[in-house]
């Protein structure tokens, strides 16, 4: 199964190397590992005297305890950092769904689900090896597989909406029943989206999604509530007039 891209990789900016602890753990590993090579020459190839040997070993000892005293530290100072970037970092996903006011269309959306702002966001979705005749009765709303000029910033908690096309028009015709030549035969294939972006530190992010309409066969076309209200409220005024 294809890889689906929740969580984006992301690309540290430079200068970063040295601020995320590993550089100091490599030093203090150094440092020690050196140290306890020397002592266990000395205690295995050097002078065998016994007094020497009791000495050696609580030296022994405490140098094991500090090194993972280190290692427990920088492992907490680092998973420390990653939830601090979990609550500062923009996710973005892109996703099908549908209009409030018009349930039947589907639309293409970019969501930031993150806890920051992601600027310069780059759209590259691959076009679908789809049948020619097919492709031609989609009746796209808007084609979303030309390219995009990068959307400045999406705000945290916000989205970006493209109007796809209705749903018939994706997931095509049922087969068993009696043929309509105006919808496709299938539903359109799966296809690619990838984003990338960056964060307010400059921080860069990839990720690639499988988009598939048959996530949305079964789905309701019904109007919202809301919608229904509004209906209800332009029935009252015409009878009022």
């Amino acid at each position: 199964m294809a890889k689906y891209t929740i969580r984006h990789d992301k690309n540290e900016p430079r200068g970063r190397f040295r601020g995320d602890g590993k550089f100091a753990l490599g030093i203090v590993i150094g440092v020690f590992g050196a140290i306890l090579a020397f002592v266990s020459f000395e205690f295995f190839w050097g002078t065998p005297d016994f007094s020497e040997y009791l000495l050696t070993v609580p030296l022994i000892i405490s140098l094991i305890v500090a090194l993972a005293s280190t290692y427990i530290a920088v492992n907490a100072l680092l998973e420390q950092r990653k939830a601090r970037e979990a609550g500062t970092d923009p996710v973005l996903i892109a996703h099908l769904g549908q209009r409030v006011d018009a349930r039947e269309l589907v639309t293409f959306n970019i969501s930031n689900v993150g806890s920051g702002a992601a600027i310069k966001v780059q759209l590259v979705t691959e076009r679908p090896v789809d049948n020619d005749n097919d492709w031609k009765k989609r009746n796209f709303l808007q084609n979303i597989f030309r390219p995009h000029k990068p959307f400045a910033v999406i705000p945290q908690g916000q989205s970006v909406e493209f109007n796809f096309a209705l749903g018939w028009n994706l997931l095509g015709q049922d087969l068993s029943n009696d043929s309509n030549d105006e919808l496709p035969s299938r539903p359109l294939p799966p296809f690619q989206a990838k984003l990338s972006y960056e964060d307010l530190a400059g921080a860069q992010y990839d990720g690639e999604f499988t988009i598939d309409v048959r996530e949305m066969e079964g789905l309701g076309a019904h109007k919202s509530p809301q919608m229904r209200i509004v209906a209800a409220l332009e029935m009252i005024e015409k009878k009022n007039k």
